[in-house]
């Protein structure tokens, strides 16, 4: 899939539902400013990768929080491109694709790569072909940061050691099953040499 145009159950600035799954909600903000305070702690990235625009949360955080100089990021749907164009139109830096991330010519390595994208194929993951396309965009230096929700253990990629930075609570997020969670994570990878 290169890109699509999708057709929401809900797209409005707070929620966007599709087939009946939450992929995003604003009920997340709180969790991604606590991610972005402790990523901000620990690498202060020049280039910032991000896959998935969503409702533009974490993109505003990365760019408050973060400030890099460069700060790449690739949307599939076009609806949702069209807010990210908007989006890169008040930022210095910031550059849009239209495009599934694994196919989109990106300029890697970025010194930070942030990991949201929502899966609209429904098809399995193939997590080594995926770990090796995010290991080329981070390279031998950069981090991988993605998000952690829940209190069990994170998501780990085969070639890169995980870190958890820090565990916390935040308010209740709408989660993408129709559940709701209060426990969260803040997680780096980082590429095995």
């Amino acid at each position: 899939m290169t890109n699509t145009s999708l057709t929401f159950d809900v797209k409005t600035a707070d929620r966007l539902i599709w087939q009946g799954q939450v992929v995003m909600s604003r009920s997340e903000a709180p969790y991604f400013w606590e991610l972005f305070d402790r990523v901000a702690q620990v690498v202060r990235p020049a280039r910032v990768l991000e896959i998935g625009f969503g409702l533009g949360i974490s993109a505003d955080l990365i760019q408050r929080r973060l400030q890099p100089a460069e700060h790449h990021i690739v949307e599939i749907d076009t609806g949702i491109y069209a807010d990210l164009v908007r989006f890169a139109g008040n930022y210095r830096g910031v550059l849009a694709y239209l495009g599934d991330w694994r196919s989109v010519p990106l300029a890697a390595p970025f010194d930070l790569v942030f990991y949201d994208p929502f899966d609209y194929t429904g098809e399995p993951d193939d997590a080594v072909r995926e770990a090796g396309l995010l290991r080329r965009l981070v390279g031998k230096e950069g981090a991988l940061c993605h998000p952690h929700f829940g209190n069990g253990p994170p998501r780990v990629l085969p070639g890169f050691r995980t870190v958890v930075l820090e565990r916390f609570t935040v308010p209740e997020i709408d989660m993408a099953d129709g559940t709701n969670c209060r426990h969260a994570a803040a997680v780096l990878c980082y590429p095995e040499n």
